[in-house]
């Protein structure tokens, strides 16, 4: 084996994995129920006005990896693969970490143990997500979010949107993901003339793909930093862009 034979070139085109926040009711799970061919892995209960196919509510940790199990190991038709969501899967991992060092609380375990070794159970998460895309399915991956300060170490504090997990597991799913995503509300407001307030007249849905400041956001696609929120319009987007790149 020489260089030329192991060095590649050329754009790997693989299935998208993504992150996406938001906060309640905006359509994070419609969002997902519109992909391609979607199967979701619930681990709360906020589809019961969407028909779509998905496993039961997961309570247990073995119920997670029994349900990744079967997507991996079976053969199947589903092309998209929609956690619902994140942070409720945490506490799942958390109930395990906690059952197993006989404590109540994750913060039991001293010196915030409890986090990371709740971190073994993430990179095993993550594996199995590796696989369903080696199956080429794409990944998407429900949050909630909050908002907390945030204080550089070159200028002043302030507060932002970031998704709602312990700050070791946001990390990691920043860094897997190719995209983080979030959705909100984008309001207009018309201000009259020799006036400093205005008058809301309407309200978007917008999904930010790009960093800012007041949220958390990221994408290796190359999309347009607001795109209207719907996967089609996602969709539409991504396609754009790839082609941009061919």
């Amino acid at each position: 084996m020489n260089l030329s034979e192991i060095v590649k070139t050329g754009i790997e085109k693989k299935p998208i994995k993504m992150v996406l926040h938001g906060p309640p009711g905006i359509g994070k799970s419609t969002f997902g129920s519109n992909a391609p061919d979607p199967i979701f892995l619930v681990t709360e209960d906020g589809l019961a006005n969407i028909d779509v196919p998905r496993f039961p509510i997961a309570k247990t940790v073995n119920e997670v990896w029994q349900y990744l199990k079967m997507l991996i190991e079976e053969e199947h038709e589903y092309k998209t693969f929609v956690l619902d969501s994140l942070d409720w899967l945490e506490r799942i991992f958390w109930a395990d970490i906690c059952e197993k060092h006989s404590v109540s609380s994750i913060d039991e375990i001293g010196y915030g143990k409890g986090y990371l070794f709740t971190m073994t159970h993430w990179d095993r998460f993550y594996r199995g997500l590796e696989k369903l895309r080696e199956k080429n399915m794409a990944i998407i991956l429900i949050a909630h979010n909050e908002i907390k300060t945030f204080s550089p170490p070159d200028g002043n504090s302030y507060d932002r949107y970031q998704i709602k997990l312990h700050k070791t597991a946001a990390a990691k799913a920043e860094e897997w993901s190719d995209a983080v995503l979030f959705a909100n509300f984008k309001v207009f407001v018309n201000v009259e003339k020799g006036k400093t307030k205005g008058k809301a007249v309407g309200r978007e849905r917008i999904l930010f793909t790009q960093p800012n400041p007041a949220y958390r956001a990221k994408n290796r696609y190359n999309l347009p930093e607001e795109i209207p929120f719907s996967f089609d319009d996602f969709k539409n987007a991504l396609n754009q862009t790839k082609g941009e790149n061919n």
